[in-house]
């Protein structure tokens, strides 16, 4: 089969899809690739595989790569003076960009729109995840048991310190500070305030052990992940 991968997105997590598409050049050997970079303009670029490197977007060099489009009938690029019209070939997107464009239903939703098959979350889906309030509301809704939370407009808790605060709408670790007293709530405060005007507070549990499990839907068939600690 033919994948195209778009990564990238106006993101604080924008490094990290870089790091994860060129990951997933190594590993993916017996299907065919293209690579769409997404910037933090949100400009399209069609990448070369040779070019699949950290350093190449680093220095801005990823500009000298052909740009595209996304419309009705898949990505398309012009070339030559007659700018004559091409589409990239491929049986299927993969949406590999992390946090916002990726995961808050931009792309999902332009994708969908234009018809396009694609393996990423729906817009649905990227409503409620991307935000932990919605994903521990829709928790607690179907009987799932949730840390308690509340959520903040400025430095004060109802809460006991320690206290950990987070951006309600970035990754699980951008802009999440641990509490102890209230000078370093203040300024943990400032920090998730300079990633999301929207701030929410739990209570710190000593002695946690967290486990990650992924998964995905392929027809009517869940399949996992190995559970990692």
């Amino acid at each position: 089969m033919n994948f195209l991968i778009i990564f990238g997105g106006s993101s604080f997590e924008h490094e990290i899809s870089i790091v994860s598409a060129i990951t997933l050049k190594e590993k993916i050997k017996k299907h065919n690739l293209s690579f769409v970079f997404v910037d933090s303009n949100r400009d399209f670029y069609l990448i070369d595989k040779k070019n699949m490197k950290s350093k190449y977007f680093a220095s801005g060099e990823y500009k000298n790569s052909q740009k595209i489009e996304i419309t009705k009938g898949g990505f398309k690029y012009t070339k030559g003076i007659l700018k004559k019209e091409y589409y990239v070939n491929y049986d299927a997107v993969i949406n590999l960009i992390h946090g916002r464009d990726g995961e808050d239903g931009k792309i999902p939703g332009i994708l969908e729109f234009y018809g396009i098959k694609a393996m990423t979350p729906s817009v649905g889906a990227c409503a409620i995840s991307y935000n932990k309030i919605f994903t521990k509301m829709y928790a607690k809704e179907i009987g799932v048991n949730v840390i308690e939370y509340e959520i903040v407009d400025e430095p004060k808790t109802k809460f006991e310190f320690p206290v950990i605060v987070k951006p309600a709408r970035l990754g699980s670790s951008i802009g999440v500070s641990v509490a102890k007293n209230q000078d370093e709530f203040n300024y943990a405060f400032d920090v998730a305030k300079e990633f999301d005007d929207l701030i929410i507070i739990e209570p710190f549990i000593e002695g946690i052990e967290e486990y990650n499990l992924a998964g995905f839907k392929c027809k009517d068939e869940i399949v996992f992940s190995n559970i990692e600690k």
